[in-house]
Order: C-alpha cells, then structure tokens, then sequence
C-alpha cells in the first residue's frame, strides 16, 4: 500500500468517528502506527516538534486537537462547516500537525501546508509525504489559484512575524480563499506582556529560564507601559528577534489587538471572533471571512 493510499484509507476509517475519539486514536498512533487495521505516517523526531512547538507527542497532539475543534466549530458557525471536499491550507504548517488532524474529515488531496523553514518542510514531507507541503519564504506566493481554498488555518504563525509581513500573508489568505471562505489564525495575546516581564523578572533574580524561546521573550516589550498604551491604540505589536537565521527584522514575537484586525483588513474580511479566552486557547484566536 502507498503513501496516498495509506492517507485515503485513514479517511475512510475513522471519517465517521467523534472529534474525541479521533484524539485517542491519534495519540495512540504515536506508539502503535497500526490503528484499526490502518497504518498512520510515521511522526518527526521528538527534538524537531519540541524546536517547533516546545513540546512534542501527547501534549503537542492534544494542543492541536483544541485549534482543531475551534476551527471546526466557528467554520460551521460561519456557514462554511468542513466537509471532505473542503480545500484547507495550512500556513505556516511547521511538520503537519494540523494537516494531519484534519486527515479523517477531509480527502488528501485537498490539504495543503506551507512553510518557510527548509527543515520543518522536510519533516512536513517525510512525516506525510501524501499531503502536499509548499514551500515559501516570508514574502507569501502560494502556488495555489485564487478563489481554490475554502479554509485557512495558521497557528502561531501571526504570533512571530512582523506586520508588514502579516499584511502581506493576510492579502494572500484573501487572494487563495473562495468568496465566503474562512481564516482561523492566531496571534498573542495582551497577557504575552505579562509573561515577557516575568521572564525578565525571572533571569534578573539569576533563576534558569525554561526554554531558549523564554530568553527572547524577556528580551521582548521590554517597555511594558509603552507597549500597554501602543495595544489600547489599537496598533500591531512587534518584537523582532535577536537571534539568527531568521531575518531578525521580520520574525519575533507579535501581539495584534482587535482594534487593529478591523482597521487593517476590515476591508478584506469580516471578523466573525476575536477570542482571547486562555481556558480555550493560550494564544487569540481571530476568526474571518472573506466578503463575498
């Protein structure tokens, strides 16, 4: 059995099965790849999900699945409810987390990553190399025809990079998207201040910070007060990184108010929800919807 043939028949094995079901047999693929007769592609290394996400396996897999269920939920709610002739793409897909939780509600042919680091494009392909994973740098150029994609998703991506970036991707989510389509993107949160002082906080009092992405954080919004008035005025965020390969310029950590979904691409989409709800989601969750 091949690789498109293995994908397909995960599709028609468990597309009937619960959304919390589908979790189970996910985590249980991690360590029997056989599942109900049907063999899962196999996972990264774990070192290459924790540089991507900071966890891996079981955590990283149920992290996914809330996004996932949020997607699903606010697509339906929207009017757009995901069906396996849905066109998903997923931006900024690191090793195919999303795309892969999607493989039992929709046909492989129709889900689609893309990405900008080389090595988290290679581990996208070699984990599901029946899924097609494109790749872009940070000016977006998508190799898909405009109008072709009913859903956008994006986690952490608007997090990172910068606004004049952010506003290049988000004319190229409205470009690929069906008139009525629908963009599921995440950034941070006001709270993401908060947490940046702590880390600072933390390294000042000779503690060990946990991960090397919490020594960028105290490095980030290091004026606290500024960057609390700059949210209430509705402007986007950005902190840009230090530390290479990433162009320092352009990658970092982004907060982007509500104010600002609704000044800058109000013209492009209609906000259906701006979440900032941390006992569903860690990061914001912004829901839009291409005009028709």
């Amino acid at each position: 059995m091949n690789h498109s043939e293995t994908t397909d028949a995960i599709f028609q094995a468990f597309g009937s099965v619960r959304d919390d079901e589908w979790l189970q047999v996910l985590l249980s693929s991690l360590h029997t790849p056989e599942q109900r007769g049907v063999m899962f592609p196999p996972y990264p290394p774990e070192g290459v999900q924790r540089e991507i996400h900071g966890h891996a396996h079981e955590v990283s897999l149920h992290e996914a699945h809330v996004f996932y269920r949020e997607i699903k939920a606010y697509c339906a709610y929207a009017g757009r409810p995901i069906r396996s002739d849905t066109t998903l793409l997923d931006v900024g897909c690191g090793w195919g987390r999303m795309a892969r939780l999607f493989m039992k509600d929709i046909r492989p042919e129709a889900l689609f990553g893309v990405e900008q680091t080389d090595r988290f494009l290679m581990a996208a392909r070699r984990a599901n190399p029946c899924l097609t994973f494109f790749h872009n740098g940070f000016a977006p150029a998508v190799p898909l025809a405009s109008g072709s994609v009913d859903v956008v998703t994006s986690w952490s991506y608007f997090a990172h990079v910068s606004e004049f970036f952010a506003d290049q991707w988000m004319r190229e989510i409205h470009r690929v998207l069906k008139p009525g389509g629908i963009a599921v993107i995440t950034t941070q949160s006001r709270r993401f201040l908060a947490f940046c002082a702590e880390q600072r906080l933390r390294r000042a009092s000779g503690m060990r910070l946990e991960h090397p992405w919490h020594e960028a954080c105290a490095d980030s919004f290091t004026d606290e007060a500024r960057a609390n008035a700059a949210f209430d005025a509705g402007h986007f965020l950005h902190a840009a990184s230090a530390k290479p390969p990433l162009p320092q310029a352009h990658y970092g950590e982004a907060i982007i108010p509500r104010n600002y979904v609704l000044k800058a691409w109000g013209d492009l989409f209609r906000l259906v929800e701006y979440m900032d709800n941390p006992s569903r989601l860690p990061h914001v969750l912004i829901v839009l919807q291409k005009m028709s």
